[in-house]
């Protein structure tokens, strides 16, 4: 990738995963400049993230520069926000990329998707495992057949925030199903290559003051079922898919101990057959490939139009 041509960046929200995920991608690739943060409580390694790059810190989205040449603006705002602060920087004509959950409904998906591409600005959604080595590597299994035909599907996620604006309704939007189910909303269809068409949900309501416990979540492709278990309970933050086909399993799974990243575990001809590929931790690939593309041309990995479905899947399961 030609990491020649300088991009700006207008940080959008500089929360703990921001600068986990995203700020080491533009350390790495010396074109990269931060422009501008927005936050409006900005905690101590924001305001030393502000200073180290010299860029103004704001409590104002209106008060953000306008960069020059090639940029975008980075939103990883609480979930509730996304909507709004993609529409103030699509105001600017801005090329956008949001972390996930793209937004909270599909008639926002679409409306913004539509808005985006109708003034042809770069737009992506930072789903981060369709860059995960694991996944890829599943995807390609999938593809040439190597479990036969896949008869079913399981998910299982367990473990969700324990404070913060998380739990609250107005801004983090609900609980698991927001910040951890839309993964597979994502994942699923994207590694199966196909459109669900069904879904029945069971979630379990907390109160008004505070989001719900999760729940779970069936899903058809035609005669294909999944089932996904996205609850706050249990072993925190586990994280697995399997799939099973005719001749075999796929299974990936994220390491209690990495942040991102899935182990795959492959089994075929009566187990006879079998590959393993460690979980990749490195973080940023969804920036990455975001640089490349603002760069080089192309699109991203998900588009705001490819996150509609994903956002469509959330939506009923909460309806």
């Amino acid at each position: 990738m030609n990491t020649s041509v300088p991009i700006s960046v207008l940080m959008i929200g500089c929360g703990a995963f921001a600068r986990r995920y995203h700020v080491p991608a533009f350390d790495e690739d010396g074109a990269v400049s931060i422009a501008g943060i927005f936050d409006p409580f900005p905690t101590p390694p924001t305001r030393a993230l502000a200073e180290r790059c010299g860029a103004p810190l704001t409590a104002r989205i209106e008060d953000l520069p306008r960069p020059d040449g090639l940029s975008f603006a980075l939103v990883t705002t609480p979930h509730m926000l996304h909507a709004d602060h993609i529409a103030a920087m699509l105001d600017r004509r801005m090329n956008v990329l949001v972390d996930k959950p793209y937004v909270m409904t599909a008639a926002d998906a679409t409306r913004l998707a539509e808005r985006a591409d109708a003034i042809g600005v770069v737009n992506g959604v930072a789903y981060n495992r369709r860059f995960d080595r694991g996944c890829l590597r599943a995807r390609e299994i999938l593809r040439a057949g190597g479990i036969g035909e896949v008869r079913f599907v399981q998910t299982v996620q367990l473990g969700y925030e324990r404070a913060g604006w998380f739990l609250d309704p107005a801004m983090g939007g609900g609980g698991p199903y927001t910040g951890r189910a839309t993964h597979m909303a994502d994942l699923v269809p994207w590694l199966l290559g196909r459109a669900p068409t069904a879904l029945r949900s069971r979630l379990r309501f907390a109160s008004t003051t505070r989001s719900d416990h999760g729940g779970f979540i069936e899903l058809k492709f035609g005669d294909l079922e999944c089932q996904v278990t996205c609850i706050e309970e249990g072993w925190h933050m586990w994280d697995e898919v399997r799939i099973f086909g005719d001749d075999g399993l796929i299974e990936l799974r994220r390491p209690l101990a990495a942040p991102i990243g899935w182990q795959l575990t492959w089994l075929s001809q009566r187990g006879e057959r079998g590959e393993s590929l460690a979980a990749d931790s490195h973080p940023g690939d969804a920036t990455r490939d975001f640089f490349r593309v603002l760069r080089e041309g192309g699109k991203p990995a998900c588009t705001f139009a490819e996150a509609v479905a994903s956002a469509r899947i959330v939506e009923l399961a909460f309806a």
